[in-house]
């Protein structure tokens, strides 16, 4: 059976893999619903999450190739594991998005203050969490993107620990691997598999340029049935 250390180090070692930055300049020039179409359009799995994952702060925004982390419920509390998630923070450092599993559970906060200060210092370009998170004046005031199912006052320590590091996790209805590319805005989140990522860029450049003619279109009072004969409703 593979330990908790073994599973940090084999974790950290997977952090560590060099990342492509210009792929997520040219994402970070869309919007969730184009590439969520994207992948619709191309055949590939949903990868939309659930609509309870939501920004916690006005205009919060980010894409990022997930890092995740998957909690289970624990009652007793083990400082090697936090030892573990602070090591795999302090690893994965620019470019990637933190994506936090909670085992269905909505008993303790997955990120808060502290924890988001440390991503946003490491580089890492945001947070999603499949449950509670807290401290959100603080979060906001550092502008750190979270996205989480809402918020709850109460810390992990007692409640949950540490089950696995930069392994496969659902998270919001998706599974997400690490090196995914991961994206959330006002309409919430959406998850590219990481050898997928530029077919669907450029699906979604098409489908933007669609919208941006139709919007055009529409401006000029053209009929709506004559635009959707030239170009199909995106």
């Amino acid at each position: 059976m593979v330990d908790l250390k073994e599973k940090v180090e084999k974790a950290l070692e997977l952090a560590g893999k060099k990342l492509d930055p210009a792929g997520l300049a040219d994402y970070a020039k869309l919007y969730t619903p184009a590439v969520s179409d994207a992948l619709d359009n191309l055949g590939f799995r949903p990868g939309f999450m659930e609509m309870g994952i939501k920004p916690m702060w006005p205009g919060a925004r980010f894409v990022g190739y997930a890092a995740t982390i998957s909690l289970k419920e624990e009652k007793t509390f083990d400082e090697s594991a936090v030892q573990g998630m602070m090591g795999l923070l302090g690893k994965v450092g620019k470019h990637r998005a933190v994506v936090m599993s909670m085992a269905g559970l909505n008993i303790a906060s997955g990120l808060g203050q502290i924890t988001s200060m440390i991503c946003q210092r490491l580089g890492v370009t945001g947070g999603v969490v499949d449950g509670p998170v807290r401290d959100l004046a603080q979060v906001s005031q550092l502008q750190f993107p979270l996205f989480a199912r809402g918020t709850i006052p109460s810390s992990i320590r007692g409640r949950m620990s540490l089950d696995s590091l930069m392994e496969p996790i659902n998270c919001g209805g998706v599974v997400v691997h690490p090196g995914d590319l991961v994206m959330g805005d006002i309409n919430g989140v959406v998850v590219v598999p990481e050898k997928e990522i530029a077919d669907v860029l450029a699906e979604a450049k098409k489908i933007i340029s669609a919208d941006a003619f139709w919007q055009k279109a529409m401006e000029q009072g053209r009929d709506p049935a004559d635009i959707e004969r030239q170009v199909p409703l995106p």
